[in-house]
């Protein structure tokens, strides 16, 4: 499983515009940027009928790990199961093709009883059957990446992020304001001094922020 430290940051457009013209003096572009310097991503998260990943979030336990399939502009489809404790992150990854995409989305696990070889398809298949794992909200945004070092280190660049239920994917709501764009960072143990230089000079406090917990509370009228 692949193991990182993963920081946040909430960023003024302002800000970011100067950032980011620094850091292409140091940092590649992603190699699967269509436009833009990015693309766009669809996410869907996975939760199970108690709202278990979502509460544990919000109660701030350090620990928690949730399941989504991300949806690229390129037609790539992932399955993602992500565990985070405190700013390390650990992500095991698989590609899906569109049927085995189709049967986790609706839940068929008799489709799904066909891959149980696939670890992340087993797991998943479980808390589906355990716990009544499954599809809760969409979120979809604009992502700028910024790589260095074979990947080692990325930074990307979040904005025009907007949540939609599952269950009624008509109703759109906007997350962040319109000059506000998320920032993260990225990296296994290795953070070269003039890039943190760039991304730190203003003294950013990392935000404890979450998508998924964010989109949520939009959907369950929280105030955010």
């Amino acid at each position: 499983m692949e193991e990182r430290i993963e920081l946040k940051f909430l960023i003024h457009l302002a800000d970011y515009h100067h950032l980011r013209r620094q850091l292409e003096l140091f940092m590649q572009q992603d190699e699967y940027a269509t436009h833009d310097n990015g693309y766009h991503l669809q996410s869907l998260y996975f939760d199970d009928m108690y709202d278990s990943a979502t509460y544990d979030k919000a109660d701030g336990i350090e620990y928690h790990k949730k399941f989504r399939i991300r949806s690229f502009e390129n037609g790539t489809k992932r399955l993602e199961y992500k565990v985070k404790n405190g700013n390390l992150t650990q992500k095991e990854t698989m590609f899906l093709e569109d049927e085995l995409e189709q049967s986790l989305i609706q839940s068929d696990t008799q489709v799904m009883e066909s891959h149980l070889e696939e670890p992340l398809i087993k797991t998943l298949f479980l808390g589906m059957k355990l716990n009544h794992l499954e599809p809760k909200l969409y979120i979809d945004y604009f992502r700028e990446i910024y790589t260095f070092a074979n990947n080692e280190i990325r930074i990307t660049f979040d904005q025009n992020l907007e949540v939609r239920s599952f269950e009624n994917p008509k109703q759109i709501y906007k997350l962040l304001e319109q000059n506000q764009i998320i920032m993260e960072v990225k990296y296994r143990s290795y953070f070269p001094t003039a890039i943190k230089k760039i991304v730190l000079v203003k003294n950013y406090q990392p935000i404890p922020y979450s998508k998924f917990l964010m989109g949520w509370l939009k959907l369950n009228n929280w105030g955010v």
